[in-house]
């Protein structure tokens, strides 16, 4: 059975990236990651805080002695705690582990976080010390460690994940942790381990992360999965890659991973691109780098796709699916600046151009246009910040170029159009569009545009 394709989505990384980068002229150079000063305190400002943001030493704030009085940590105990911290990830226990965290709450978030953690195959699994962000507060020190981990099959290079630490050290104590959260909005935090209780399924074309308890929900959707993935590995490559990591979750799950407040639309999926780890800090001192390699992750809507199994699974594979692991494989260059249409247009037709209705949703997203003229998105915000609607009709308009060219030229030179545009720079102008068009259609990008919005019109007016 067909069922028609669900428009909501959020934005893959690399066309966050991208749309920071228009945002900020086009030509500036993006900073993807806070910077590390090795064996130093970071300055405020290096993390995200204005300059008068940090309070200095005053009479007021524990010291060292008197009720919840603390000891700062300086940079080699927290190379030594991070160290034993590394060594329990390793080979210690879970109660190793939350031995080094206190507050209920707390302690039972990082059990959780603990068994996800080992559970997931990891070729890499590594904590390791980044930076002292501020050393001495009322509560404790604060501290920046970086989780490296590279899932087995998945990921080129390990990942990094960053994390901000409170410390507190009573006089003549152990440290103890009193705090866990994300550095900033490139950090990679949070994960689904991060948030709740983690059942881990491996499959020779995915490591599927799901919330505790939805085992017979992961079975059922998992024919789906696997399908819509070899579908993306046989039409687009793998990247190198033997897997993908997906995680199941619910929407504010969904939301909570994407880490955009801004979001307009109701996301069904999202494509997220980690950074990479880079060099690690020299013994005995702090420093994280970041590689410019990268790795890709993918969230779904879970109970999303639990509805749509009412329809019976697609034989190619779940829509959603498809769409966001065009994103992945793809993993656009961020410094490229294709025609703005070309990153979801590619994702949202190969999506749902078999198995799915795609006609109806077509008609139903162009519908509020009425005499208006059809054309194609210039912003990302039409996708993802201006309004459901907006979202909708900038989706359908970018997919129908690609249907449009399926039509007209086939299958694989839609595909090939596509992919070879995500490799284009049309900032300055469109000439090495114009001549890739040209070479696989005949067409000069602006033709392409008249005659889509002609043959659009035509079809779904």
């Amino acid at each position: 059975m067909t069922q028609p394709p669900r428009p909501r989505r959020a934005p893959s990384a690399a066309a966050v990236a991208l749309a920071a980068a228009l945002t900020l002229g086009g030509c500036g150079t993006l900073v993807e990651a806070v910077p590390t000063v090795p064996s130093a305190t970071l300055p405020p400002e290096a993390v995200g805080l204005p300059a008068d943001a940090v309070p200095g030493p005053s009479a007021d704030r524990a010291s060292g002695t008197g009720a919840g009085a603390h000891e700062p940590l300086e940079d080699a105990d927290v190379v030594d705690l991070v160290a034993r911290m590394d060594a329990v990830l390793t080979e210690g226990t879970e109660d190793d582990w939350a031995a080094f965290f206190e507050g209920e709450e707390l302690v039972e978030q990082q059990r959780r976080w603990f068994r996800a953690v080992r559970e997931v195959p990891m070729d890499v699994r590594e904590l390791l010390p980044d930076a002292v962000v501020e050393r001495d507060t009322g509560d404790g020190t604060v501290v920046q460690l970086v989780l490296a981990h590279q899932v087995t099959g998945a990921d080129p290079v390990p990942a990094r994940e960053s994390y901000r630490m409170t410390v507190r050290r009573a006089a003549g104590q152990e440290p103890l942790v009193s705090a866990v959260e994300g550095a900033d909005r490139s950090d990679g935090h949070p994960q689904l381990w991060d948030l709740d209780a983690v059942d881990v399924t491996v499959t020779d074309q995915l490591v599927l992360l799901a919330p505790a308890g939805r085992r017979d929900d992961v079975t059922a959707l998992l024919p789906g999965l696997e399908s819509a993935v070899a579908n993306v590995f046989l039409d687009f490559g793998t990247g190198g890659r033997q897997r993908l990591v997906v995680q199941l979750v619910d929407e504010a799950t969904l939301r909570a991973i994407a880490d955009d407040t801004g979001l307009a639309v109701d996301p069904a999926g999202v494509s997220i691109t980690m950074q990479g780890l880079g060099e690690r800090p020299a013994p005995g001192e702090l420093g994280v780098g970041v590689s410019e390699e990268r790795v890709d992750r993918v969230v779904l809507d879970l109970d999303l796709l639990v509805e749509e199994l009412a329809f019976g699974t697609p034989p190619g594979g779940w829509g959603l699916m498809r769409h966001e692991a065009v994103h992945a494989v793809m993993d656009g260059d961020p410094d490229v600046r294709p025609p703005v249409w070309v990153w979801e247009g590619l994702a949202e037709w190969y999506g749902y151009r078999r198995d799915y209705v795609v006609d109806e949703a077509y008609r139903a997203a162009l519908d509020p246009l009425g005499e208006e003229p059809l054309e194609l998105p210039d912003s990302f915000s039409d996708y993802y910040y201006d309004s459901q609607e907006a979202g909708e009709l900038a989706y359908a308009s970018s997919a129908m170029v690609f249907s449009f060219l399926e039509q007209r030229f086939g299958f694989e030179t839609a595909r090939d159009v596509g992919v070879g545009l995500t490799r284009v720079d049309t900032w300055r102008d469109a000439a090495d569009a114009d001549a890739l068009l040209v070479e696989r259609t005949g067409l000069t990008l602006e033709a392409l545009e008249r005659e889509w919005a002609a043959w659009a019109a035509a079809t779904y007016g």
